[in-house]
């Protein structure tokens, strides 16, 4: 009767143990969630923007959009958005700062563009194309990253057909860093390919790397897209980049991301050379 009760009390502690453990993780997720909707409810996001330079032109083309959050806990961003994703509000996430984006557009020329980040998730969901309404479609690219995974292309592409129809742009980000990019370009058929860092870091002492940036400019050549180096640091990999070709460039070398105010400054020289003309 004892090896009974000592039985049956292992296994009520053991109930006890997973039910505490359940109770915990439930508790968690509701603190991530809480967290996450302050930020978006209490406009705890800021945007900062990184020049996206014509290197012909020699000014600003456009810029990419990158996230900031200024509640707590202090982490970089891309904690924040994982977990989001955890939770099942990434798009939620994402979507508020598209929105944050987009509200400085207008203040920016007519030849500048914006660069956002979305996930697959979030272009399948019909809130981005309503997030996008009434803005100018030709000065918007969805900037989608290698490392995001996409399970099914031909529902990415449909979802994207009406927004690309009204000139929204296409970029597959990291491209070099790994198989993934390499299938989102055959699969999406980009208007951008955005070259990684890892690929441009020292490419001017690399014959492999660049090789493979030499390939991606033809085939983006051959394929009406448009190439971006990011993470250009120095000048000897900025003369490289151009020495094969590369037009478009971002990176620390050519300009930090920055707050909106010193973003519209960089390209007042730009505005008035065109008053100008």
């Amino acid at each position: 009767m004892a090896d009974v009760s000592e039985f049956v009390g292992d296994h009520m502690k053991v109930f006890a143990e997973l039910a505490a453990f359940e109770i915990e993780i439930a508790k968690l997720g509701k603190e991530k969630e809480d967290r996450i909707r302050a930020v978006i409810e209490k406009n705890q996001i800021a945007m900062v923007y990184q020049p996206i330079w014509d290197l012909n032109e020699q000014r600003p083309d456009g810029f990419e959009c990158l996230a900031r959050f200024t509640g707590g806990p202090s982490r970089s961003p891309d904690k924040w958005f994982m977990e989001a994703a955890e939770i099942g509000l990434g798009t939620l996430l994402e979507l508020a700062a598209i929105r944050i984006a987009q509200s400085s557009l207008p203040a920016f020329p007519d030849h500048i563009y914006l660069a956002v980040n979305a996930s697959p998730k979030t272009i399948l969901s019909s809130e981005l194309a309503n997030t996008l309404v009434g803005m100018p479609a030709e000065r918007i690219v969805l900037e989608i990253t290698e490392h995001a995974r996409v399970d099914d292309y031909e529902g990415l592409l449909r979802a994207l057909e009406p927004l690309r129809s009204r000139g929204v742009r296409l970029a597959v980000d990291d491209a070099g860093a790994g198989f993934s990019s390499l299938q989102h370009i055959l699969q999406l058929r980009p208007d951008v390919i955005k070259l990684d860092m890892a690929l441009t870091r020292h490419i001017h002492l690399d014959p492999a790397r660049r090789a493979l940036a030499s390939a991606l400019v033809a085939f983006a050549r051959n394929t009406n897209s448009r190439i971006v180096a990011e993470g250009v640091e120095t000048a000897s990999e900025f003369e490289a980049l151009r020495a094969i070709g590369i037009d478009k460039a971002q990176g620390y070398f050519l300009g930090r991301p920055m707050p909106f105010d010193d973003a519209t400054k960089l390209i007042a020289p730009a505005r008035r050379a065109e008053r100008v003309a």
